[in-house]
């Protein structure tokens, strides 16, 4: 094969594989856990943990309706490894939003109560446009951080964490949107998750 030939394969070649560069979507899939969740209790005093979520406002300027916001998928797992709660919340550039594991993420289980104690969290960065955990279409870049409660020697303290990216596969972001599809059709109003207090 002469030089220009092989120049020209490996030109393609070359081209070929930044193509595929360009195309994968990264900085879209963060995860964290929690643990000892004492869930919501009616007139007791319990301790609560959040999760705190911001759109640095990569994908556009909030000064129109919708411009830049992101919604952060949310998969909640028991240390069973199976999924108990799923949702979307929408989060316009710049935003934070604050969630309670009481009250939004780990107060609807598909199995019903009691809600788990331990579990994984899950967040894949969505399009705005649209913002279904059944059906992600990964868009970068949302940040968050979540509350946890650790107990040494029996006495319960809080620390927090940020939640730490991985990489999303195929395979992974399919089971995410199919199990979350059957989470809630199975439900039948159990299994989705909130994005906000109730009033």
């Amino acid at each position: 094969m002469n030089r220009i030939a092989c120049s020209a394969v490996l030109l393609v070649i070359a081209l070929t594989f930044s193509s595929l560069v360009v195309a994968q979507v990264t900085d879209v899939y963060q995860l964290n856990y929690f643990s000892n969740s004492s869930g919501r209790v009616a007139g007791t005093a319990e301790i609560d943990q959040a999760v705190r979520i911001i759109n640095p406002g990569e994908q556009g300027t909030p000064l129109s309706g919708k411009q830049g916001t992101v919604c952060a998928d949310i998969y909640v797992f028991d240390d069973n490894q199976e999924m108990s709660e799923c949702c979307a919340c929408p989060i316009t550039a710049n935003g934070l939003l604050i969630l309670s594991l009481n009250y939004d993420l780990n107060d609807n289980p598909l199995t019903g109560f009691p809600a788990p104690r331990d579990g994984v969290l899950k967040i894949v960065s969505d399009n705005g446009a649209n913002c279904d955990p059944t059906s992600p279409v990964p868009t970068p870049d949302l940040r968050a951080w979540a509350t946890h409660l650790q107990n040494p020697g029996g006495v319960l303290v809080t620390t927090e964490t940020e939640f730490q990216a991985a990489t999303l596969q195929q395979d992974e972001l399919s089971f995410l949107g199919t199990a979350c599809s059957f989470v809630q059709f199975l439900g039948s109003g159990k299994g989705t998750c909130e994005c906000e207090l109730p009033d």
